[in-house]
């Protein structure tokens, strides 16, 4: 069995929720007893069983190796209990590096790297955290080049323990290329449709946004996700554009639905550290729904796919380039699911020692 800690965010679970159809892989869920109250635990997901634990504050940080003895405990009772052997263990963030002092030798260990850590607000010396992470596990799986490769050029470790796993879609994104952009899950949107789905936050460049509402030939500029609750005055100007729809967070058991209706998907992201080191899961979701895809050069990640989508050095480009797609053909590119990923790091995983 393989444990995963943790799959509090979608996008660590959906990974290993992949794997689990083919392994036995339980997805740990821990939380403070304060959040887990207000918020819940993560629920498991097709073959991916979820073990909620409820841990003391500052289990992550302050009282790390307290908290995640503990954590470490409910892991080995899960095991026993299921009569499992413990194969080996993937950490999902550099603030379980006390857990790699209680696994045994037996069990291999992997990192999986999700996010830009260093760019989180409050996260201290997550980089030395991460440094020691990445020397002492088996191997280290990251979601985009940079972050690969800046572990590969800081942190001295062997290239071959080193991977890239992107981020993925699914299949209930997939839309034929001749089946065209489907109707909004609600509302009547006049066509055509160029739109931004995910997080509507500070990640994005919206006077691009405005200058792409003004195109005369563009019917609506749709945003499709959580908005600040005091936005930019810069936000607050797009929102405010007659062609303008913000519909807000929507459910993700229907997300896709949102991609599918679109004529054009945008991904105007700000050039800023975090986000040339990303791999958004809207990229691929954008180019199973079939639709066309503008996207700024700001997420190093596009440039794997140049050959599908428009990637544009600056805001002129940008534009120009909405426009050529706003009566286009729709784009056919192979699935790049999540079982795709898994498969991938399963066949890595499976070569590491494991008594």
């Amino acid at each position: 069995m393989i444990v995963v800690c943790d799959i509090n965010e979608i996008w660590r679970k959906k990974p290993f929720a992949a794997m689990a159809e083919k392994n036995e892989v339980l997805g740990i869920s821990p939380a403070d007893w304060i959040v887990a109250k207000k918020r819940g635990f993560a629920s498991s997901e097709g073959a991916l069983e979820v073990l909620p634990i409820a841990l003391p504050p500052s289990w992550a940080s302050r009282f790390a190796r307290v908290g995640q003895r503990i954590l470490w405990n409910r892991i080995k009772k899960a095991c026993t209990k299921k009569e499992a052997k413990l194969e080996g263990i993937v950490l999902t963030s550099p603030h379980y590096l006390p857990l790699l002092d209680l696994i045994p030798k037996k069990c291999w260990t992997a990192y999986y790297a999700s996010d830009d850590y260093r760019s989180y607000e409050g996260w201290g010396k997550i980089a030395e955290l991460e440094k020691q992470m990445v020397q002492r596990v088996d191997h280290a799986f990251f979601v985009s080049h940079g972050l690969m490769e800046r572990a590969r050029d800081e942190y001295g470790v062997n290239a071959d323990k080193l991977s890239v796993s992107m981020n993925a879609t699914e299949s209930r994104f997939k839309l034929d290329e001749e089946t065209g952009p489907v109707a909004p899950p609600k509302g009547d949107l006049r066509r055509p449709v160029a739109g931004v789905v995910g997080g509507i936050n500070e990640r994005l460049d919206f006077d691009l946004l405005y200058q792409c509402a003004e195109l005369p030939d563009l019917g609506t500029l749709l945003l499709v996700g959580p908005v600040p609750e005091n936005p930019s005055t810069s936000l607050q100007k797009l929102l405010h554009h007659p062609k303008c729809v913000a519909v807000g967070r929507q459910p993700h058991e229907t997300i896709h639905q949102w991609f599918q209706c679109l004529d054009v998907g945008l991904i105007p992201y700000v050039a800023t550290p975090f986000n040339r080191m990303c791999s958004p899961m809207r990229l691929f979701d954008h180019m199973a729904s079939g639709s066309a895809v503008v996207a700024t050069a700001a997420c190093d990640q596009v440039r794997f796919f140049k050959s599908h989508i428009s990637v544009c050095q600056d805001n002129d480009s940008f534009v120009k380039a909405l426009q050529r797609e706003i009566n286009g053909s729709r784009i056919n590119v192979p699935d790049i699911c999540w079982s795709d990923r898994a498969d991938v790091m399963q066949t890595i995983l499976k070569g590491l020692p494991c008594e």
